[in-house]
C-alpha cells in the first residue's frame, strides 16, 4: 500500500466555490476571484476542476470562464483540504481514506456537509472509502510518496485527547501504508487550526523539503533544527523559505463579515502569511505571494530561491492575500484527485 503525493496523482486539481459570509469578506467575491486565478495559473500545466455548492450555480456559473471544468459538490466551506480524503494505492487500485472532521475544533460551527465531501469524492473516483478512526485533517500531515510522514502531534492529540500518541501512529500506518511517521510538537500560534504541517514544513518532492522559521515561534525554529539533524533527514534536500509572518489589515475590511456563534471573528486578530502553503503537482509549483508591504522582499526571495532549487519545475506565484484572510492557503484550499 502507497499513500501517493500530490506529485503522484494525475487527476485533476480539485478547488471549491467560496460562498460564506460569516468567513469570507465582500460575501466571499474577492475569495472566489482568488480561486479563480489559482485554477487558471494551475490549468497551464495541469487540469483543473472547480466544485460548487448546488445552491450557488446561478451565482457562479456565469462568473466561470468557458473552458473551466466545474462539477456540483456539497459541503460547508471551500477548506478541502482537511475536510477530504487520502488516496492510497493498493492492489494496482486507487482508493480514498479519511478521518473525522470536527471545524477545526471550534473554529467553525456548520460542518455537516463538510463531513460528507470524502465520500462524494470517493464515489466520483469510483472508490470505496477506508475510515481513520479519530479526527483527521489533511493539513496534518505532508509526505515523500514512499512511506515517510511529517504529522503535527500537537493538533492530533488536541483533537483526540482520548488516543495515545503511539496508536495514532499505528492507526495511519496501518490506514495509509506509511513506513516511518515523525511527530511535530510545536505549531505557530498565529495558525487557528492548533497546528498545521501545511504552514511549517512540507514535502515538495520525494526528496525536498521545504520548512520556514517564525520570529514569533521560538519553540518552532528549535524543533526544525533538531530534526535537520536526525539521521532520517540526511536523504532530502531542506528548503528554508522566509519566515512566517503575522500580518494585519484594516478591521473595516471586514465589517461585512456575518458574526456568528461557533465561528471565528474575522478581522480580530493577524492573518498568518507562509511561504510553505504551497501546491506541487508533477510539473509545476504554486507558491503563495502576499499583497502587504512587509512582504514585498520576501514575495521575491521565496519565488527565487524555489526556482534555483527547483528548475525542472514550473515555479508560479499565487496571491494568497484573499486566502489567508480566511484562515488559510492555496494548499489549504486545494486536493488533488487520482485520475
Amino acid at each position: 500500500m502507497t499513500l501517493l503525493a500530490d506529485w503522484q496523482l494525475q487527476g485533476p486539481l480539485l478547488a471549491l466555490w467560496p460562498y460564506r459570509n460569516d468567513v469570507w469578506r465582500a460575501n466571499a467575491r474577492p475569495a472566489q476571484q482568488a480561486i479563480l486565478q489559482l485554477l487558471n495559473a494551475v490549468a497551464k500545466h495541469h487540469a483543473v476542476l472547480l466544485g460548487i455548492h448546488p445552491p450557488q450555480l446561478q451565482t457562479a456559473i456565469p462568473q466561470l470562464p468557458d473552458e473551466l471544468a466545474w462539477a456540483p459538490l456539497r459541503y460547508d466551506d471551500a477548506w478541502l483540504r482537511d475536510s477530504g480524503p487520502h488516496f492510497v494505492r493498493e492492489n494496482f487500485k486507487v482508493r480514498a481514506v479519511a478521518g473525522e472532521f470536527d471545524g477545526w475544533q471550534g473554529v467553525h460551527s456548520h460542518y455537516q456537509r463538510d463531513r460528507r465531501v470524502p465520500q462524494q469524492l470517493a464515489q466520483c473516483c469510483h472508490s470505496v472509502l477506508g475510515k481513520l478512526p479519530f479526527i483527521f485533517e489533511g493539513g496534518m500531515l505532508s509526505h515523500d510518496g514512499t512511506g515517510t510522514a511529517l504529522v503535527h502531534a500537537k493538533s492530533l492529540q488536541r483533537r483526540n485527547p482520548q488516543w495515545r500518541l503511539s496508536e495514532l501512529e499505528r492507526q495511519l500506518q496501518c490506514a495509509l501504508g506509511l513506513s516511518r511517521v515523525i511527530w511535530i510538537q510545536h505549531g505557530l500560534n498565529a495558525d487557528e487550526t492548533g497546528g498545521h504541517v501545511d504552514n511549517q514544513i512540507q514535502f515538495i518532492g520525494a526528496d525536498v523539503i521545504a520548512f520556514a522559521g517564525s520570529q514569533n515561534d521560538p519553540l518552532w525554529n528549535a524543533e526544525v533544527q533538531q530534526l535537520r539533524q536526525q539521521p532520517w533527514a540526511k536523504k532530502y534536500r531542506w528548503l528554508q523559505l522566509p519566515e512566517s509572518q503575522l500580518v494585519y489589515d484594516d478591521p473595516t475590511l471586514f465589517a461585512d463579515v456575518q458574526r456568528r456563534p461557533g465561528v471565528r471573528a474575522r478581522g480580530m486578530t493577524g492573518s498568518l502569511a507562509s511561504y510553505v502553503n504551497m501546491i506541487r503537482l508533477p510539473e509545476v509549483l504554486l507558491v503563495p505571494q502576499f499583497s502587504y508591504r512587509s512582504c514585498q522582499s520576501s514575495n521575491q526571495q521565496a519565488l527565487a530561491l524555489l526556482r534555483d532549487a527547483l528548475p525542472e519545475l514550473a515555479v508560479e506565484p499565487i496571491d494568497a492575500t484573499e486566502m489567508i484572510r480566511g484562515g488559510g492557503g492555496p494548499h489549504c484550499l486545494s486536493l488533488v484527485l487520482p485520475s
